[in-house]
Formats: structure tokens, C-alpha cells, sequence
């Protein structure tokens, strides 16, 4: 009997362990020379072509972050590469930022010291290096401004060596960007010669065709039709179906660390009341800073509703093209309209206590076709950071899980989802 007993126990702990490993989010998996090579070609890069393009406007869409905030750069007198800034950080173990979306090809010790590489959706590369630790791996998804390693320090100075290549080849941070952390261009230009020599050249916006380079790894599917014209249900109701985001099937996913630029509702906030709560019917996210402080949008979109709302107060709801809705609401005012489009981080109202609100604070809900579920699986909230979780919604009652968080939307007019984190 004792023995059964210890034999079940053992099958439940490995099941509880394959859970969780089994549940990480998906990786891409390199070679073993991308690995391990600093300059290597980047493979399909000029796969049927000799040339792509790069816009500011792209980058600043998808994100752009200066690897050190507060960095200073400088000129050291003990190193000698010729391509890179030096980038002086405030303290040791400062954190790096990567200064894209992207993935990490590389992470081991090189001639830099400790060295990391991201492979960005437009084509090209950023190294960072000469760190005291990574905080990453070869095959992880990071956003801009996503910490991926700690400044190191050498003859009393922190800093950190950051550099761009493309296809492998070096180039200086200076080509793409000021001192400051500025973007200087319209339009780059990188053409592989008959050496196998990358050469960039600089345009104006619209001066050159534009051939950018996509990997489908950092696809992020475009489910909702931003551009569809709003009937007047979905411009005066909050709880409506989304038009088209079940057409041809049954479920869709999202995969939250291949998303891009993303905003924290309310800056420096702390949950008051959080999903569910005492009342077990809270369907959203009581986020408290203090009154008349800036509400941001967490994902681009284009605004559905904006006025006021039964209990609500002022709201605004924010719908995205991966399936999802944002709701804002008690807020003191509505900064945006129906059909304004904006960008993750733009201020779309401020914190007030319109409705039925006993204090200032926002309240933050995320719906799937009109029907609200926990943030938590969104984002922590004790970090303000984004999950890296990928979620699955699907459209009847009991819809069948595959692994990670997976999310069951009920059919319209049932005002439920329940989620749920699959063990085994």
C-alpha cells in the first residue's frame, strides 16, 4: 500500500513538473553556430532580394528604447574596438535595455565580455556587452526597453558596449541614432554587394520603394479590422460582440511576448480591488495613483467608445486588432473620440471618480468579444510588467484547452469567461 502510495505521489509530482515546463512560452530555437557566433549572416535575410528598407516610422511604431537609461556615452582609454558606443551607467548592475522588440540569438562570453545579441523584425541586430550578468536566453522574445542584462564595471567605470550589425556585419549605434537616443533618419537603405558587404544608405520618406524584411516569428496576428466602419451598438454599448473575430473559427491565440510596444495603464498605480474581489463579481481592476493623473492606452488601437456609462462614469474602451478591448473607466475626463486612433502609451483620460466610485481611481477591464476576464492574465500588476504568457480564447462553453493560460469565452448574452492554467 505504502508503496502505491509512493509510486502515485511520484507520477503527480512529475505531471506537476511537466506542466510547467511543458507550459513555457514558444522559442526560437537557433542553430548551434547562431548560437555561438557573434558575426554570422542573418539566415533568409536577403533570401530572394538584395536590398530591405528600414523607416524611423517602423521603429518608433514597434517600439524604440536607449539601452542605458540616464547613460552617458564616452570615450574610454583602455579599449580599442573601433565600431560600438561606450555608454556610461549611473551605478553597478545597472539594468540594459534592449533596445528593440526582438529576439536573443546569442548569449555567452565573447572578446566584449559577457555578450548579448537580439535579432529584430526589420532585419537588423543589436549587441550589447560587458555586463556583470544576463538576465535572458538564446531564443527569448523581449520588448523595447525590456531589461536583458546588468552593466559590469572596468577600471572603476559601469558601462556597457552596445553596437548594431546587419548580416552580420558591424556598424556603429551613430548610423542609426544620436547621442541622445534620438532616431536620425527617414528611411535607411541596406544592400548586400557582390562581396557580401552590407552597405546602408540614407533617404527621405518615400523617396525609395520600401521592401522590409518580416520573419514570420514575429508575426503577430491582426484578427479585427480597425479600418470597419462602428454601428451605432458599438459606439453607444460596451459589452458587444466583436464583428468578424470568430469568423471561420472557433478560437484564436495571442501570444503576449511576441507584442511589441505596450503600455502600463496607470503609471506608479497600486490594485485596490482587484478582479473578482470581496464582491466576486468585479469585473475589472481598481487601479489607484492619485487624482487627475494620466490613463494610457495599453496596446494600439482605435477608440470605440468614449462618454459616459451606467455605474462606469466616464469611459473610454480602446479595441485592437489581436482580438482584444480595453476598457478605462471613473475617469475624471475622456481625452479621445470615437474612431481616434492611438498608440500604445498615448494619454487617452485622467484618473477621477465619475460613476459609482467611492475614491479616484481607474477602472481597468480586458474584454474578448464583449466580455470581460482577469487582467492578471495580461499583465502583473505588482510589476506593471506585460506577461509572456500566450493565451488561447475560445468561443464555446467548453472549449478544448491546449496548454498555457487558455481563456473560454462563453457564447454572447452568457456574461462570463472563465480561464484557467492547465497542470497536466
Amino acid at each position: 500500500m505504502v508503496k502505491r502510495v509512493s509510486i502515485l505521489c511520484l507520477a503527480l509530482l512529475l505531471a506537476l513538473l511537466y506542466s510547467f515546463t511543458g507550459s513555457r512560452k514558444e522559442r526560437v530555437d537557433f542553430s548551434r553556430v547562431e548560437r555561438r557566433m557573434l558575426h554570422i549572416p542573418t539566415a533568409g535575410l536577403f533570401d530572394g532580394t538584395d536590398y530591405f528598407t528600414v523607416t524611423s516610422a517602423d521603429m518608433e511604431r514597434d517600439g524604440w528604447s536607449f539601452p542605458v537609461e540616464g547613460g552617458v556615452l564616452f570615450t574610454p582609454d583602455f579599449r580599442h574596438e573601433p565600431i560600438g558606443w561606450y555608454i556610461m551607467s549611473p551605478e553597478v548592475k545597472y539594468e540594459v535595455r534592449a533596445a528593440m522588440q526582438g529576439v536573443v540569438r546569442l548569449v555567452r562570453k565573447t572578446d566584449l565580455g559577457k555578450t548579448v545579441v537580439v535579432l529584430h523584425p526589420n532585419g537588423m541586430e543589436t549587441v550589447y556587452a560587458h555586463h556583470a550578468k544576463t538576465l535572458v536566453e538564446s531564443g527569448d522574445y523581449v520588448s523595447a526597453g525590456q531589461a536583458i542584462a546588468l552593466a559590469g564595471a572596468d577600471h572603476g567605470v559601469v558601462y556597457t558596449y552596445f553596437a548594431l550589425m546587419v548580416n552580420g556585419v558591424p556598424m556603429s549605434p551613430s548610423t542609426l541614432a544620436r547621442p541622445d537616443g534620438s532616431l536620425k533618419f527617414d528611411a535607411m537603405q541596406f544592400r548586400l554587394d557582390e562581396s557580401g558587404y552590407v552597405r546602408a544608405s540614407f533617404y527621405r520618406t518615400g523617396e525609395i520603394e520600401e521592401r522590409p524584411p518580416r520573419f514570420d516569428w514575429f508575426l503577430v496576428s491582426e484578427l479585427v479590422d480597425l479600418d470597419r466602419p462602428f454601428s451605432a451598438m458599438e459606439r453607444e454599448h460596451v459589452g458587444v460582440a466583436t464583428p468578424g473575430l470568430f469568423d471561420g473559427f472557433s478560437s484564436f491565440t495571442i501570444d503576449l511576448s511576441r507584442i511589441g510596444k505596450w503600455s502600463y495603464p496607470l503609471l506608479g498605480a497600486k490594485v485596490i480591488s482587484p478582479y473578482g474581489g470581496a464582491r466576486k463579481n468585479h469585473t475589472g481592476t481598481d487601479l489607484k495613483t492619485k487624482p487627475h493623473d494620466k490613463i494610457r492606452a495599453v496596446f494600439d488601437g482605435i477608440v470605440r467608445f468614449s462618454g459616459k456609462y451606467s455605474a462606469y462614469g466616464n469611459m473610454v474602451v480602446v479595441r485592437h486588432a489581436n482580438g482584444l478591448e480595453t476598457c478605462y473607466s471613473h475617469n475624471a475626463r475622456n481625452l479621445v473620440r470615437v474612431g481616434d486612433r492611438v498608440k500604445a502609451g498615448d494619454v487617452i483620460a485622467t484618473v477621477g471618480r465619475t460613476g459609482r466610485a467611492t475614491t479616484e481611481h481607474c477602472h481597468f477591464e480586458v474584454r474578448v468579444n464583449g466580455v470581460p476576464f482577469n487582467s492578471d492574465y495580461i499583465f502583473d500588476h505588482g510589476r506593471h510588467a506585460l506577461r509572456k504568457d500566450k493565451l488561447t480564447f475560445t468561443r464555446k462553453s467548453n472549449g478544448t484547452c491546449t496548454k498555457d493560460i487558455t481563456a473560454v469565452v462563453l457564447p454572447l448574452g452568457r456574461w462570463k469567461i472563465r480561464c484557467a492554467i492547465l497542470l497536466f
